[in-house]
């Protein structure tokens, strides 16, 4: 039987006022008795009890960053891991700050006008909460045996197969598993004082180096989190609820940080988990093993955590979807992927705009054949298309493997400022060696075409190293198996140099007592050889010898030389480009190079180099500059306001557009979205908040009936809709959170308060079920038939929890309703509720109390 309840202008006969008037204070008198203990908790502590029984019956892929290869190199004397040139910033005075609480889901308020902002430091807050905290993720004592997300890669990808349960799992282990495995915790897994003291110090250093480093739009007042998506990988970390309602003050991002045990040689990982309404990560998880937290690893943990934490603020595909133009609409190509010729093989290309203009710089290739610098495509999951091509960058701290030398290029710098999030300190880059100044030709042909010390091909003969710096050896490996046909460089297929990430490439590596620049490293021939080691020296091809000794090998060598003292013989005697030189006292030859290899630290001057370098405002090509967009002139020097500004703002005297409030963007033509787009988990572009299940990571579209069976809160919800898909986290034990952290929250708001919940309990379980439906439908939205876009909460739904509940949420809020002419097809949830009896009798009652009229929503009796 149906039941339609209609209200126009309800007229109610004075007896029912003075029933519902004995009904009021008799629900009271009860309630004061023991309903409200019971109803107040009886969710959520089954949530409690039961969630921690269940079972992760499937091994889920994380997508946490795990470092193939992390090699422990002996650290160049001179050298470090990244600058830390103090630089003086003026602090943002914030004279008032916006401070509003019920940011998750009631009583968000209208944002304020948006005004441009000149960039800030970014101010990242660092949340140690959750340290030591997990019972099944934490190692507390040894003989724990926790869970790990485990995901050691070798050669090739492993098997996608999960195994039906979780496997053991150890340190060092092997073979290569994906997924969970249990672990067995040991003493050098348990974070102790000592070990924590120097987790805060190491991501305190890490936290100031990019406030030095990159700037950002500051966020106004306290930075507020959704609490829609829980946080991380791993098991996740709990969003602080106060993050929700008060928010984070002086902060731009947040960083939560665990030390839960990792395997092989990860020392940690890193994920964003939640972006505002530009894309730009606002929330991440970090974590750091625990065993790797001593002394000995200090530096190496450095550059590790500035590369996890890279991933965080956009080094990563997922966040590439979201990247900006000047514009601030999103970039409608990040990278490109084709069939290179020359190499044999398909390639990811980054064709971001200032990323290309300072790799021709770096390069020194101004052709037009160079179009992008390549990603990473070996490595297996996690490395492979998240990280610069080894081949090219080498020790670039953003390839797929982390050492002691590793630097902080300008490409990275130039990659992150190319998201249109962040400006970026460019002072801040290390000097990095590998292929400066090598040309087109090094970036687009196969290594075996490479020349110099950039490429050896026997085993028989040492050399220099590519930066000069070492005497070095050239490593060449047999393998068990043949190579990729691309890797093939000798006539016998399984043979390559030692690194998969490098693409098998053969070079000279340095000898572990080779180095010119460590005097340490000095040998007993070295004064018979005319050798000097320090920081001055360099590797030269030398075949010198003393007078009246003899070389132990007949065939040219190698030695250590001073080279700023040679130049004052080499250059009058060769000049720039290099050349033999003899010495009176030795016989023998010194081969000195060219003049720019040792003493130039700037880009070779060559054809195809443009004026000014373009000012760094435009790209460099066959020496003509492509200026970028509000720049212009023969070098791009002058500014210029884009198309007038569009209308939305005023062209300013230097050239620049100072945008009308509601828009933003380089020529003021992007409209800004309502602060609400973010809080209900949208993103913006050009005025439309966009729901994408991708936009989260770790989020997909998955059948419903697979997440009923690890959900307890919202299980009868998904079920009665078993056809469809819904977006959620793909890992279970966040699934689970969710509901915990988010949908319970979120449950407890809906469901009225005070005189009015007491008034909905007695006898009616109308509304406690609209309010747990409307949660759910909230948290779990479900996906279109697309598989990506998240659908919004249908307005009928809405509608029926106020008409359960006599509230009054604001259903025309399309940032998170639907619109009141979309149909349930094109929504989550509906407005179609069971009813028995008692609740229709009810709701006439309520229905006389409140305005709404004209309004009708459709009941079916049990």
């Amino acid at each position: 039987m149906e039941v339609m309840i209609r209200c126009s202008s309800c007229t109610v006969p004075r007896f029912l006022t003075k029933l519902r008037f004995v009904i009021v204070i008799f629900q009271i008198l009860l309630i004061l008795l023991c309903l409200e203990a019971a109803i107040g908790q009886s969710l959520e502590h089954r949530l409690q009890r039961q969630g921690p029984e269940r079972e992760n019956e499937e091994n889920i892929v994380s997508h946490s960053c795990i470092h193939d290869q992390i090699i422990e190199q002996r650290r160049r004397p001179g050298r470090k891991v990244y600058s830390v040139t103090p630089q003086v910033y003026k602090e943002y005075d914030i004279t008032k700050p916006l401070f509003r609480k019920g940011r998750a889901l009631l009583g968000v308020s209208k944002s304020s006008e948006q005004r441009k902002v000149a960039k800030q430091p970014i101010r990242i807050y660092l949340n140690y909460d959750a340290v030591g905290h997990s019972p099944d993720r934490d190692c507390r004592r040894v003989g724990d045996i926790v869970k790990v997300s485990f995901n050691i890669k070798l050669l090739g990808e492993p098997p996608a197969t999960s195994l039906p349960r979780s496997p053991s799992c150890n340190s060092h282990g092997e073979p290569p598993i994906f997924g969970d495995c249990w672990y067995n915790c040991t003493l050098d897994d348990i974070s102790g004082e000592d070990k924590k003291r120097r987790l805060h110090k190491a991501l305190g250093q890490t936290a100031d180096w990019f406030r030095r480093a990159l700037s950002v739009e500051p966020v106004k007042g306290n930075l507020r989190l959704s609490g829609y998506s829980a946080c991380g990988q791993d098991g996740g970390v709990q969003l602080p609820r106060e993050y929700v309602e008060d928010g984070v003050a002086d902060a731009d991002l947040v960083l939560l940080v665990t030390t839960r045990p990792t395997t092989g040689n990860t020392l940690a990982w890193a994920v964003a988990c939640e972006r505002d309404q530009w894309g730009r990560a606002i929330a991440g998880h970090v974590n750091v093993a625990p065993r790797h937290l001593t002394a000995e690893a200090e530096t190496l943990l450095s550059a590790t955590l500035i590369h996890e934490v890279m991933h965080v603020l956009g080094f990563d595909p997922h966040a590439f979807a979201h990247f900006r133009d000047e514009r601030k609409r999103r970039r409608s190509q990040v990278t490109e992927q084709i069939m290179d010729e020359k190499l044999g093989r398909i390639v990811t290309r980054v064709v971001l705009p200032r990323v290309v203009m300072h790799s021709r710089y770096h390069y020194g290739a101004f052709s037009e054949n160079f179009t992008g610098l390549e990603l990473e495509d070996g490595g297996g999951r996690g490395t492979s298309g998240s990280h610069w091509e080894k081949r090219l960058l080498m020790n670039e701290i953003m390839t797929g493997s982390v050492d002691t030398r590793s630097v902080v290029s300008k490409m990275t710098l130039a990659l992150l400022e190319d998201s249109g999030w962040y400006q970026a300190n460019y002072s801040m880059a290390d000097r990095l060696d590998w292929g400066r100044n090598q040309g087109t030709e090094f970036i687009i042909s196969p290594c075996n075409l490479w020349k110099g010390a950039y490429h050896c091909n026997t085993t028989q003969l040492s050399g220099c190293t590519y930066n000069r710096e070492a005497e070095g050896y050239c490593p060449i490996v047999s393998y068990s198996g043949d190579l990729p046909q691309w890797a093939r460089y000798f006539p016998q297929a399984n043979k390559g140099g030692q690194s998969s990430l490098a693409d098998y490439c053969t070079y000279f590596v340095a000898y572990s007592d080779g180095s010119c620049t460590d005097t340490n490293s000095a040998r007993a021939p070295d004064r018979m050889l005319g050798e000097v080691r320090g920081s001055s020296s360099r590797c030269m091809a030398s075949s010198l010898v003393r007078t009246g000794f003899v070389r132990g090998s007949a065939t040219q060598g190698n030695g250590c030389y001073q080279h700023r003292l040679l130049w004052m013989v080499c250059g009058n005697y060769v000049r720039k480009a290099g050349g033999p030189i003899q010495f009176s006292g030795f016989n023998g030859e010194l081969n000195c190079p060219a003049y720019h290899e040792l003493c130039s630290t700037g880009p070779v001057l060559g054809s195809g180099h443009c004026p000014n370098s373009c000012s760094f405002n435009g790209d460099c090509v066959d020496g003509r500059c492509n200026c970028f967009v509000g720049f212009h002139g023969h070098d791009c020097s002058k500014r210029t306001c884009p198309s007038n500004c569009n209308g939305h703002g005023n062209c300013l005297s230097s050239g620049v557009c100072k945008c009308k409030n509601g828009y933003t963007g380089i020529d003021c033509s992007t409209a800004i979205c309502d602060e609400q787009c973010s809080l209900h988990g949208g993103v913006c572009d050009n005025g439309v908040c966009e729901f994408r299940c991708s936009d989260y990571a770790g989020y997909t579209c998955q059948n419903s009936s697979m997440l009923s069976s690890s959900l307890l809160v919202c299980k009868n919800v998904l079920e009665s809709d078993i056809s469809g898909q819904h977006c959620a986290p793909s890992e279970p034990s966040i699934l689970q959170q969710l509901e915990e952290v988010v949908v319970m929250p979120n449950y407890h708001r809906l469901f009225p308060g005070g005189a009015r919940k007491l008034f909905n309990f007695f006898g009616s379980s109308y509304c406690d079920a609209a309010a747990k439906r409307l949660a759910c439908w909230i948290s779990i939205q479900k996906c279109d038939n697309d598989g990506d876009d998240r659908l919004r909460v249908c307005y009928s739904a809405c509608e029926s929890y106020n008409l359960a509940c006599g509230a009054s949420l604001d259903c025309s809020d399309q940032t998170l309703f639907s619109s009141e002419e979309e149909g349930e097809g094109q929504c989550t949830g509906s407005g179609e509720m069971k009813l028995s009896l008692v609740d229709r009798v009810l709701s006439i009652f309520f229905l006389s109390n409140n305005s709404w009229k004209g309004m009708s929503v459709k009941n079916r009796q049990l």
